[in-house]
């Protein structure tokens, strides 16, 4: 059985961003740590920018080509600290309207508190010369960006979740992305992101949330429908529905669960049918889906359907394609 590789924590300031993916997040950096040489750092830390500081916990590796590396799996950022800090941050062009010119008169102009300004009080960067207010805007809503994609990846990380939630999330809820997932843990557990329910559900018990929350009861019910997607199954009756999400989320009692449901019919998210005597549950798409296709079988079942001309030809150019033989039974059935 092969070793887990040790994890270790190395701290120090951004010298170089030599890669970055926009669309992943994934980089690779230069890292100084106080020793002759930095060390190279990869891993998914979008935005990052040299002047930063950091405090990366991972594994040590060896690149066949690049050497020595050592591989992120979380990160701990630090806002620039000291004006040369600051400038190098700026300079690196991280922040959209600010090039190293600027950069340097707006480090001269407010030092300390020109990140809180930039992010509070944008406005003011009109002291500047050649700053006009629509551009000290955009510095500002650019700045803004990076901070809200900064503390983001803060929050994936102290909760161990994979930083590589970071970009999909921020694609879809920008800059609001870290406020929308404290609101609605649930979010995590789609298919693009693909977080399991129980990873959710313990990040949304940590943040307070109560254990009969009509949030985690409806998010449990639509989960427990969307599963059993997998099993064949489009539907599912009402008690086994209340049961099985009870047992998933250690509720005994199924009233708290039955008016969550309630809700989710109410809201056009989940559709009930009387099916053969049951009390049958749907996803919305699930049972407009079946409805469909029953409603197109029948259609079908109304004509008479003839064979296309030159079948037998048409079925052979597929298997010699396909590199299959049909058995006679699934010739006749086709």
């Amino acid at each position: 059985m092969e070793e887990t590789p040790a994890l270790h924590s190395i701290d120090g300031t951004v010298d170089a961003v030599i890669f970055q993916n926009e669309e992943n997040g994934y980089t690779v950096l230069r890292l100084e740590v106080g020793a002759p040489e930095p060390v190279t750092v990869v891993g998914c830390i979008p935005g990052v920018a040299p002047g930063e500081g950091l405090t990366v916990t991972g594994t040590w590796g060896r690149h066949a080509s690049y050497g020595e590396q050592f591989k992120a799996e979380s990160v701990e950022r630090r806002v620039p600290a000291g004006e040369k800090a600051m400038l190098e941050y700026l300079s690196s062009g991280v922040i959209k309207g600010v090039g190293a010119a600027t950069a340097r008169r707006l480090v001269e102009e407010f030092g300390a508190d020109l990140f809180t300004v930039l992010e509070e009080q944008p406005e003011s960067l009109t002291k500047i010369k050649g700053i006009t207010r629509k551009r000290a805007l955009e510095i500002g809503a650019s700045f803004r960006l990076q901070m809200g994609m900064r503390r983001l990846l803060d929050f994936l990380s102290a909760n161990g979740l994979p930083l590589q939630l970071g970009m999909p999330l921020y694609r879809r809820y920008g800059a609001q992305a870290l406020e929308v997932l404290r609101d609605n843990p649930y979010l995590l557990v789609d298919e693009e992101l693909g977080v399991g329910f129980s990873a959710a559900d313990q990040l949304a018990l940590r943040l307070g949330m109560e254990g009969d929350d009509p949030q985690r009861l409806e998010a449990g019910l639509l989960f427990e429908l969307s599963h059993n997607l997998m099993n064949g199954h489009t539907f599912l009756p009402r008690r086994k529905l209340l049961w099985a999400t009870g047992a998933l989320i250690g509720l005994e009692d199924a009233g708290p669960l039955e008016d969550a449901l309630t809700t989710l019919v109410e809201r056009g998210e989940v559709v009930r049918e009387s099916i053969a005597g049951e009390d049958a549950c749907y996803l919305a798409p699930m049972q407009e889906a079946e409805e469909y296709v029953a409603f197109r079988l029948a259609e079908m079942a109304a004509h008479e359907l003839l064979p296309p001309a030159g079948l037998d030809g048409l079925i052979g150019r597929i298997e010699a394609e396909q590199g299959i033989t049909y058995a006679p039974q699934q010739r006749q059935a086709v």
